[in-house]
This record gives structure tokens, sequence and C-alpha cells, in this order.
């Protein structure tokens, strides 16, 4: 089909439609039984998506490769024909009715074009990452629907998969007419019936749902029996025939399986029954795993795909391994190149693990309205972008490397409306931040938070440019050295404590590691002025190490000594606790608390801590009065 085709086609179908409704308003028998209000409202609709489609066929943004796709969906959801021909026994109204419950519909093909549309008409694999109830399962009925089955199939993510005995081999031709039927007839689970007792269940659901693997494994060895029958024929003419000339697609199945499953080997006997071969032993097919029996459903139904499908999957790590589910589709995409795979599932691992845009449903209204969005490329990695662009609260990065670090535990507590990252350093909570409000899919904006990590206010000032702020201490950890803080979790506890004390031993402590505070001190000075400064272009290799030079000169590291060795004296002398805590960044002062509370390990200390802050309010308030307010006003909404 080519481009005058299409168009034409879809020109005709705008005819039928118009003469029809045109019919309807002569004909008051007819009129008053169907909804006219709601027949023109859907004409109205598919008169916008013929000029639609017309319009980006002309201008070239649909392929030529997907004509043919396309042709089958209007073929199958449009009317094709008008007058009809009214068939024996059947009513004028029934056929009328028919013709227009057809076109009231038409929003399923409306939202399947712009779905391929935005997906640029399923010319790469795609993987759609949502979140349970964000439509993917009935965004996946909705396209099987609209789908003909010349053009793809759709593989559902609940099944129901017993495998059969056959008494005898199928016959192929059957098993080919049940199989084409199975297609259109296997949609969802999301379906219900009435109960009469507690252990009723419907009969016919449970024959449909029971009957998948039947269909599948019907035809894969009715093809098998044809192809051995086949090569039996040639024999006994005295041709000379190889395993290529007999093999089938079950072969294929059992070799895909086989590579999967390790100490194992799937096989077909004598009596063309699937057999599971263990060592010197064997055992029936139907004593095989969840997993074992959704590699063969799988691998069945796309390698029995038509040429050029569009193989639609929901869940499709489902009842298997990661490493396995991984290596399954790997295998199914070779196998399959010429087909298109769209992906719809929830496992970012697995979304991670496919070479194929990416994109995420954003949004979905009942019944058949999504916004689907594709991922763009970006400093964060895939799988943590496909975790947060769904993500309906705003983000806060923080440094972590672990989902357990302090730092997610502690904003998770006072910041509960927010999605906390933790990312393994500072630069990197520093570049995602930067590159996810860069987003244009993005719906919520983020925020940094890092240790102060002996940065100057201006260094610090900047970075709130940026949405990325610190807290007026030094480390997460000194949150917890907080004077007001320990003060109040000692009567949480209902314990006595000499603060006094405590803090004199922390003064001593920062004294005894002054030396390698300084180092710190500098060694970040440093770090910060080759980050944040640049070297001056030069044009000579004389001119570059002038320049260096120049560069590494500006770095006066007696002075940066000096002047820091002189505050921290004047802080101590002072006693300044809360400019220590400020300023120090020194991890071993935290056991110095969990000591005076008689905690043998400064991690006892924390984790009491945090339920301190779970669970009083008091503890709250001391610790988000050490966040920037501009942070707080972005976090409330209320950021410019």
């Amino acid at each position: 089909m080519n481009s005058s085709d299409l168009q034409l086609l879809l020109s005709q179908r705008r005819n039928i439609i118009g003469s029809f409704y045109a019919e309807c308003q002569i004909d008051h028998d007819i009129s008053k039984e169907i909804d006219m209000k709601l027949l023109n409202e859907a004409i109205l609709r598919s008169n916008n998506l013929i000029d639609t489609i017309i319009g980006d066929v002309k201008s070239e943004i649909v392929p030529e490769s997907f004509y043919e796709h396309l042709q089958h969906d209007i073929e199958k959801n449009l009317p094709n024909k008008f007058p009809v021909e009214i068939r024996y026994g059947e009513s004028k109204l029934l056929s009328y009715q028919n013709i227009a419950d057809q076109i009231i519909n038409i929003d399923k093909l409306c939202e399947t074009y712009d779905f391929y549309k935005k997906l640029g008409f399923a010319q790469k694999n795609t993987v759609l990452v949502g979140a349970n109830g964000c439509g993917k399962t009935s965004l996946a009925n909705l396209l099987k629907r609209t789908l003909d089955n010349r053009d793809g199939i759709v593989i559902p993510a609940q099944k129901l998969l017993i495998l059969p005995k056959f008494s005898n081999t199928p016959n192929l031709a059957s098993a080919m007419t049940h199989f084409e039927r199975y297609q259109n007839d296997i949609l969802t689970d999301k379906v219900t019936f009435d109960a009469k007792e507690m252990d009723d269940f419907e009969y016919t659901l449970s024959q449909k749902y029971g009957s998948e693997m039947v269909k599948v494994l019907g035809i894969l060895l009715g093809e098998r029996q044809v192809r051995i029958n086949r090569g039996a024929a040639k024999v006994k003419e005295g041709k000379n025939i190889v395993f290529n000339d007999i093999r089938s697609t079950l072969d294929d199945v059992m070799d895909i399986w086989n590579g999967l499953i390790e100490h194992r080997q799937l096989d077909c006997d004598e009596n063309n029954l699937l057999k599971i071969r263990y060592d010197d032993t064997s055992y029936d097919a139907h004593e095989m795993s969840d997993g074992e029996r959704v590699i063969i459903y799988h691998t069945g139904r796309v390698l029995l795909a038509p040429e050029n499908s569009l193989i639609i999957v929901d869940e499709p790590e489902i009842h298997l391994h990661k490493t396995i589910a991984n290596k399954l589709w790997d295998a199914l995409e070779s196998r399959r190149k010429d087909c298109t795979f769209i992906y719809f599932t929830h496992d970012l691992d697995f979304a991670s693990s496919r070479i194929a845009q990416k994109g995420w449903i954003k949004e979905f209204k009942y019944p058949s309205n999504w916004h689907i969005e594709l991922i763009e490329e970006n400093a964060i990695p895939e799988e943590l972008q496909l975790k947060l662009v769904g993500s309906r609260k705003k983000i806060l990065f923080c440094e972590g490397d672990t989902q357990n670090s302090i730092d997610k535990f502690v904003f998770e507590i006072l910041f509960p409306d927010y999605t906390i990252q933790p990312v393994e350093s500072c630069k990197a909570v520093i570049a995602y931040t930067r590159a996810f409000n860069e987003l244009k899919n993005a719906q919520i904006k983020a925020c940094g938070l890092i240790d102060r990590d002996f940065r100057t206010e201006e260094q610090l000032n900047k970075l709130e440019n940026d949405f990325i702020y610190s807290y007026s201490v030094a480390e997460i950890e000194n949150l917890f050295l907080i004077e007001d803080f320990i003060v109040e979790f000692a009567k949480y506890k209902h314990e006595q404590i000499d603060v006094v004390a405590l803090k004199n031993k922390v003064f001593q402590s920062a004294n005894d590691d002054m030396e390698s505070q300084l180092a710190a001190y500098i060694t970040n000075a440093i770090n910060y002025t080759f980050t944040e400064s640049h070297i001056k272009r030069a044009d000579t290799k004389e001119k570059v190490s002038a320049n260096f030079q120049g560069f590494i000169s500006g770095i006066n590291i007696e002075k940066l000594y000096i002047e820091r060795k002189q505050k921290l004296e004047k802080i101590i002398l002072d006693r300044n606790y809360n400019e220590l805590i400020r300023i120090i960044n020194h991890k071993g002062l935290i056991t110095l608390v969990a000591q005076a509370f008689r905690y043998t390990r400064q991690k006892d200390y924390i984790e009491k801590a945090l339920s301190f802050l779970r669970e009083d309010e008091s503890g709250r308030i001391i610790l988000k009065k050490y966040f920037p307010e501009s942070l707080n006003q972005v976090l409330s909404g209320n950021a410019q």
C-alpha cells in the first residue's frame, strides 16, 4: 500500500460514515433507537482522526513501513460498507446499531494511533515503565482490541499456564484455527462473575485461561509432527535430508529453553510428548516450575507471531529470575529481528536491560486516556531517570552510596512529602540535580542536599542558584551533635546527661585532631579551585606551562593553613560549640555522644536518634532550623 492508496481508504471510510449518519437522520425508526447526539460526536472525532492521519501521511510523518499496519487498523475499526446488507433473520435496526457502535467506539482507534505516533510508529523496540495502577494492562488490552491479527500479538501479564497431556498429536490445521481464535479471545484478566457460593468460579473463565498452553502447544506439536512426516516422505522417496529440513518452531523453543535452564534439557519423546531430562532420569513437562513454563509460553507466542509483527508484552519479567528474563528476551529479540517489541513493565532493572527507546506512562484516566512521554538522554543514569520521572513527589537528591545511608533516613523523616534519592557522592548530587531540572518531561523539580565539606559561603550561595543546598553543620552526622537535639533526646530517653562535660570532650577531640582537619581543609580548597576554575587557554606549550604556573601560584597552602588554624583555635578557645560543629568534619565526634548515653557503638545512638525523630516532633523542629530558608521555600512550593 502506498500513500495515495492509504489516503483513498481513509476518504472512503469518511464517506461511508457520512452516508450512514445521513440515512439515520432520515429514518425516524432508526434515529429514535440510536443516540444521535453521541453518534454525531463520535463522527466528529472520526473525521478529526482521519484528517490527522491524512495530514501525517502527506507530511511523511508516518513511515511507509507502517502503512500496512495502519490499513489493517482502519479496516478493522471503521465501517467498510454502506448501505449495509441485511442478513436473513437480522433486523435493520440491529445492523444499523452495530455500525453505530463501531463508530461510537472510535476513541479506541484514536488512542492507539496517538500511542503509535508518540512511539515513532513502532520503528524501534520500546520499553514503557509505569507503577501499579498506571493503566499498563488496560493499554495492552486496548491495543489488542484494535490490533489486527495480521500485524501482531499482545502477550498478557496474567496467565494460567497448565501444561496439557495430549492423547494424540493435534492436527495442525485445527490447531491453527483454534490458535487464531485464541489470539482474539484472550484479552484480559479484568473480568468478573456472579458467585453463589464461596468456591464458585465460572467454568468458561477457567476454560479460557486454562486453555492458553493448550493452544500454544497444540500448534507447536502439530507443526512438528507435520515436518517430521514430510521428512519421512522425502526419505521414502530416496531423498537425503538433514535436521534443518524437518526443524520445527518447537525445536527452536526447546533450544532457547535449554540455553536458559542449567542442568536440565527440554525434549520431545517418541510420542511427541514434552519431557524434562535430568541426569539419567526424565519427568513429564507438567512438573515444571512456573518460570520454566513461562519460558515455553513466551517463546512459543513470539516465534509463532506473523512476520514483521508488533509484539506487545505486558510484564515480560513476571515469574522469571532477572537474569533469565533478560537472557530470554535477548534471545527472542535476536530470533525475531523482523518484529518490533513493545514492553510494559514496572521492573526498572528489566527496562534498563533493553536496547530500546524508553518511556513512562505519566498519567492514566479511566477508561482510555494515557499520557505517555519518552525518556530523554541525560547525565542521569537511565535506570535512575526511569524511576524518578514517574515520581509524583518532588525529588531530593542527597549523598549516600546505598539506600541505607544516614542522609536518606534523616531526610525521609524531615521531608516526608518528597522522594529522597541517595547518590554516590556530592558531585553526583550536583550533577543529577542540574540534569533533572533540565528534563523536558519531568513534571516536578529536584533539589539537592550536600554536606558543607569545607565549602565557603560564596561557593554554597552559588550552588543555591541550581537548587542545591547544604545544612548549617559540616556533615550529616553533625546534626546529631546539635546541643538542643541532644537535650531533647535525653528527655525522650528519660536520661540525665552532662552536656557541658560532653561539649568539653568534643572540643578536646577537635583540638587533638586539628592537624588532620587542617590537611583535609587545604586539600578540599585545592580541589574546589581546580573544579571551579579554568586554566587560561593558550596556543603553545610554553604558554600552557606559564598559564598553569600562574594558576597554581594562586593556591597559597601556607596562607590557607594559618588562616584555618587561627579560626579553629579561636573557636575552641571561645568554646563556640555551634560554630565548631558547623565547620569540623570529624565522624568520630558522634562516638562521644553515643558514649555519653552509654551506647557501645555510634550506630546504636544513630538508630535511637532516628526513632526519636520519627516519633517526636520536637526533634524535627530543632533539625529543620539548620536547613536554609530558601530550601524550605522550595520544598513548600513557595520558591520563585
